[in-house]
Parts: structure tokens; sequence; C-alpha cells
């Protein structure tokens, strides 16, 4: 199965913003545009057929970056945009996008029974900390909290995602970051995803669930970037999403996995 791959960032958008600045000698007082750089790329991998399973698919996601002047700009990553809306060397804030995709057609004949979930749209905000190292050794650090609430109609809810990652380069061409972030969800989303009404479990077999709300989600990652000149970067890497709390005892993820891995490499050009 091949479709667009939303947990690609690592590999792609946060793999090239982040890092092809770091090499760059320090400057007085440089801007958040005087360092990372515009760029646009792509990048292929693998991720759960959907959240809670064990079965693999394989896809393809976009990615990019351009900077608005000064500290601001707008960043796609797969599925997700961002604006930064503010001026400012060390606090970052603007609005987010997020489409998240749905559930069909799955290869578990009794998830499958459950019928398919819609894709949806969940638009919010965040505030962050950033802030560049620019050193002896230097770093790039981020840090923030995103807030995302459904506007489809699916599940209805909001949800908050504290989130942190870390760059810092091993050679002048050859960088490597670690991150981490945490979905705390509402119980509406996790009865969408998560949960089998008696409707479904008459159809399934399952039996019924209704998991309440609270930690959702955990995913820890690394990735590594190496760039190949002033205008070409490539980069990989590695996801590990843990589902937690109530979801995590839902008979689909029990039929499941808990244990998420997600994976892929990214191509890009900047300027």
């Amino acid at each position: 199965m091949l479709r667009p791959l939303a947990a690609l960032t690592a590999a792609l958008a946060a793999v090239t913003a982040a890092l092809t600045s770091l090499g760059a000698p320090a400057q007085a007082q440089p801007t958040l545009g005087d360092i990372l750089p515009n760029f646009a790329g792509a990048g292929l991998g693998f991720a759960p057929e959907y959240l809670g399973s064990r079965n693999t698919i394989f896809g393809a996601a976009p990615g990019g970056r351009i900077s608005l002047g000064g500290e601001r700009f707008v960043a796609l990553t797969g599925p997700y945009a961002e604006l930064n809306l503010l001026d400012h060397r060390t606090i970052q804030a603007g609005p987010v996008l997020n489409y998240r995709f749905g559930r069909s057609d799955a290869e578990d004949s009794a998830v499958r029974a459950l019928g398919n979930l819609d894709p949806l749209l969940e638009a919010g905000g965040r505030i962050g900390f950033h802030y560049l190292g620019l050193g002896r050794i230097p770093f790039r650090l981020r840090a923030g909290v995103t807030v995302l609430g459904d506007v489809t109609g699916q599940y209805g809810g909001v949800s908050v995602i504290p989130s942190g990652s870390l760059w810092v380069p091993l050679s002048p061409n050859l960088f490597v970051g670690a991150g981490a972030l945490a979905r705390f969800a509402p119980a509406s989303h996790n009865r969408y995803y998560f949960g089998i009404s008696s409707a479904g479990a008459a159809a399934s077999g399952l039996p019924a669930f209704a998991p309440k709300g609270g930690a959702t989600t955990f995913t820890a990652w690394p990735a590594v970037v190496w760039r190949l000149n002033e205008s070409w970067a490539v980069g990989g890497g590695l996801a590990y999403t843990q589902i937690l709390g109530d979801s995590a005892d839902s008979p689909i993820v029990q039929r499941g996995s808990r244990n998420q891995l997600i994976g892929g490499i990214g191509i890009a050009y900047t300027w």
C-alpha cells in the first residue's frame, strides 16, 4: 500500500531545516533567516498501516521551508504546516495545520469490520522556545507546546502536544539530532481512533471498548543528515511511538501492537 506518509518529518524537513546551518560561521547577532536555509525536498519511508497496527505501509511526503524575513517563516512537513509570526530571537508562535489520514480497508479482518475512519484536519497554534548556539560547539535547541483541535468534526476535541529537539554537528557536513513529543488527547479523540461501539462489536466480534482521555502516545526519534554540498543535503531518521494509557488496552491495539516504528530517508535542495 502506498500513501503520503505523515511521519516522515524526522527524515526530511526537520533534518534539512535544522542542520544545514550548523556548519555556518558565527555572525554578529544573526537572525534565523540568516542561518537556516530555504529548502524544498521529498522523502520515502515506512509506517504502520494505522495507529496500533502491526502491518507496515510505504509512502512519500513533501517538505519545505521559506523565510518570511527576520525570524518569521512558513514550513511544511508532510501533512503538517507551521507559520511563525514572531520576529523574535528566541520565542516562536503562530498557527499550525495538521492533516491526519484515516483508516480504510485494514488488513486485519476484525478491524476492517469496524468500518473506515475518515481523514480529518486539525488546526491550532504553537508557542515555543528556540535557541541557536553558535559557539565552539554549535547546536540547535527547540522546545514548545502545540494545541490542536479537530475542525472537521470527526472527534471534536482538543489535544495538547509538548515537544523538544536538539541537533549537533559531528563534522562540518554531518549532523545528528534527537527529539521527543507526547500527545495528551481527550476521550473523544481516543474513542475515535481506539474505541469500539456496540454496533462495531457486533460486526467485528471484538468487545466494546470506550477509552478515557489523557496521555495517548509518546514518540522519540533520532536522525542524521549529511550535507553533500552548498545546495543539497540527504538524511534519514527513525521514530518510535508507544501507545499509552487506556488506548493501549484497546482490542484494536491488542490485535496489533502498542509499539509503532516509523522510518524514512529524504533529500532536499537548499538556497
